[in-house]
């Protein structure tokens, strides 16, 4: 099944293959490392909640679109048609990647502290 526009479906999707966004640097121009990914990460909030829009009522994880407008305005979308906010969570990745090394440096440099505060 290929499409060359949007897809949309009501319900889930499941794929008994992998999902893959491609992301070849043949095709990007201007790539900055993201900075700040620790910051921007501190500021969404990851959240549970219910549906109200369809019957099933589990308890489902994420973020809200809203929130993350605010922070990350390149990974939500709107859906004019349905007037809701979509969030593409495959493009927060690289935010998170770079948070966590944020957070690695500064573990490494706790512990070279600890070392020499142990001397």
């Amino acid at each position: 099944f290929t499409t060359g526009g949007n897809f949309s479906a009501v319900g889930s999707i499941t794929a008994s293959g992998d999902v893959i966004a491609f992301s070849d640097k043949k095709v990007k121009t201007n790539i900055k490392t993201i900075n700040n990914g620790l910051a921007k990460v501190s500021k969404l909030r990851g959240v549970s909640y219910n549906r109200t829009d369809i019957d099933d009522k589990s308890d489902k994880i994420g973020v809200i679109a809203q929130e993350v407008k605010e922070v990350l305005p390149e990974v939500v979308s709107y859906d004019d048609e349905k007037d809701l906010l979509g969030v593409d969570y495959g493009k927060m990745a690289g935010v998170f990647i770079e948070a966590i090394k944020e957070l690695k440096a500064e573990v490494d440099s706790l512990k070279q502290e600890i070392k020499q505060l142990k001397k």
